[in-house]
């Protein structure tokens, strides 16, 4: 009878390890899994941080364009306010002359 008492002592062991094995072997994968989505997920976290550099580099030189501009609206602005601005309009698109200037046009001798 002891012997069978140790027979079934180690049957019940070999079960108990396989078992263990089995659960052990099942943790290391889910371990594994979990390790490969939080790599997949850092490898395109580092993706988008590279397109928003990006896309910062480029709304950087957008706002630098914009603010060339500002400044040359104004300094036009600044330049409109002034009496060459209105001397050189009435000049041009009314054809007004200022006092002693003469035109002189083709054909005209």
């Amino acid at each position: 009878m002891s012997s069978r008492k140790a027979a079934a002592g180690r049957s019940r062991r070999v079960r108990i390890s396989n078992e263990n094995r089995a659960g052990m072997i099942t943790i290391l994968m889910v371990v594994c899994l979990l390790f490969a989505v939080l790599l997949y997920e850092g490898f395109q976290l580092q993706n988008r941080i590279g397109e928003n550099e990006q896309r910062r580099t480029e709304l950087e030189a957008a706002i630098e364009e914009e603010e060339q501009r500002t400044s040359e609206i104004e300094a036009r602005r600044e330049y409109m306010k002034s009496d060459e601005y209105v001397r050189q309009a009435a000049r041009d698109r009314l054809g007004l002359l200022e006092s002693g200037e003469l035109i002189f046009k083709p054909g005209d001798t």
